[in-house]
Parts: structure tokens; sequence; C-alpha cells
């Protein structure tokens, strides 16, 4: 009868109920907060990041002024961070942003160069170097390049003053757009998201998709070896045979 399928229903609807949990932000904290996140939003891409301390010529790059190790005046120090708080926003233009949130120390070294240099590289982290990337999230003093503690290497770019990682397939020079700064409940600043125009690609041929328009160059996921960011201190291998290609409707 039309009531016992209506009492069914709602037996129904009562049972699926009790297996959902709902969370209220303001009650779990910060804590809370951070981690059903990001063990929520996954995988997330992991952009390394490398700036420098001070915008240098493309000229005085060239003369060796762009330094890796300690600064001496005369030296711009390169900074390396990887960064999960990270997306591809736009194709027209080519922009991609970041969430640099600020530690109990204040703003970090990427952020402080990308507000004074304008500027940065998105490296994509792969599986080849991906326990080289985890090393540059050590925390140091900002005259000490995460570079050399991590046994990384550098290529310089051609738009910009900081150069890109080496080991990494895929990388991207941005120029800063704009920045969001974020702030908590309290009025606390805890994060900064940042903006970017792409205005360089470089890819290495090894990970191209073959047989493609010269105009649209594609990256193969098998070859490239994606690592995304899931919960925790955990990496998140793209692909590996378990791609799942679908017709647009």
């Amino acid at each position: 009868s039309a009531s016992a399928s209506a009492s069914a229903l709602s037996e129904s609807l009562l049972s699926d109920s009790d297996v959902w949990k709902s969370f209220d932000p303001s009650e779990l904290g910060v804590g809370g907060t951070y981690g059903l996140g990001i063990s929520a939003v996954v995988p997330r891409p992991i952009a390394v990041i490398t700036t420098v301390s001070a915008v240098e010529s493309k000229e005085e790059e060239k003369n060796g002024d762009v330094g890796h190790g300690h600064g001496n005046g005369n030296e711009s120090v390169v900074n390396c961070a990887p960064f999960s708080y990270t997306g591809l926003v736009s194709h027209d233009p080519p922009m991609v942003c970041h969430g640099i949130c600020l530690s109990s120390k204040g703003k970090k070294d990427t952020l402080v160069n990308i507000e004074n240099t304008k500027q940065w590289v998105f490296n994509v982290m792969s599986m080849p170097w991906v326990e080289k990337a985890n090393a540059c999230a050590v925390e140091c003093d900002s005259g000490t390049s995460e570079i050399d503690i991590a046994g990384l290497h550098t290529l310089p770019c051609e738009n910009i003053a900081a150069p890109r990682v080496e080991e990494a397939m895929v990388s991207m020079e941005c120029e800063l757009d704009s920045i969001k700064e974020v702030f908590n409940d309290d009025g606390k600043h805890t994060t900064s998201i940042v903006f970017g125009r792409i205005v360089r690609y470089h890819v290495h041929t090894s990970v191209l998709a073959g047989d493609l328009d010269a105009n649209r160059p594609i990256i193969d996921l098998e070859k490239m070896q994606f690592v995304g960011r899931a919960g925790g201190v955990t990496y998140f291998p793209a692909g590996e045979g378990k791609s799942l290609t679908m017709k647009r409707p």
C-alpha cells in the first residue's frame, strides 16, 4: 500500500542519516579542519616553488650572481619549497594559484620572495624526485637554499630571474597577478593566496605525448609519473595504469 511504501521510505531515510556525520568547522578548530581538509580534498597537485630573495637582471644571472647557498650581499638565494594548496585556475590567460600559509614565525621565504620579486617557478613534482622534493620542506634560515640540502640542481629560466629545478620534467615560469590575504575569525592573517600568470613552459620531451600538433602539446600521464598530495604526509602517485578515460557528455 501507499502507506506501507511511505513507511519503508521513512525508515530508509532514517537509516541513511545514521551513517552520516556532519562537522561544524568552528567546533573542529584549526587542527581539525586541517586534518579533514587535506584528507578530503585529494589528490592535490604539488608545486615545488623556486624563488629568489632578490630580482637579478638576466645579465647578472649569466654572470653567476644568483647563488644557491648563503647570501653574501652580492647574490640572491634560491628558495625551494613544496606547496599542495595549488591549482590551475585559468587557461585564457594561463594562470595558477598557491595558498601559502603563514607559520608561527610569520611569512615564509617563498611568500616574501614572491611579494618582493613578483615572480616564481612552478616545478611539477613527479616520482623520480619525490624524496628530494619532500626534503625541501625542511625549515631552515633564509640564507640557506633547500636546493643544496635536497641535492637538487637548477637550470636558468628565460623570462624571470628565479631558476627552475632540473629534475622537474615540467616547469612553469610565473609572474605575479595578485595576492589575496586570508584572515581567520579573530582577524589574524593566516594565508596568502598568490595568483600567477604563466609566461613560459618548460617540458622535457620524454614526457610529451607523441604524434601531436606542435601547437597543442600534452603531457603523457604515465610518462610523467605525477605525484599529488593526500592526507597526512602522504603522496599520491597518479596514473600507474589506472587512468580512466571518459567521453564528455
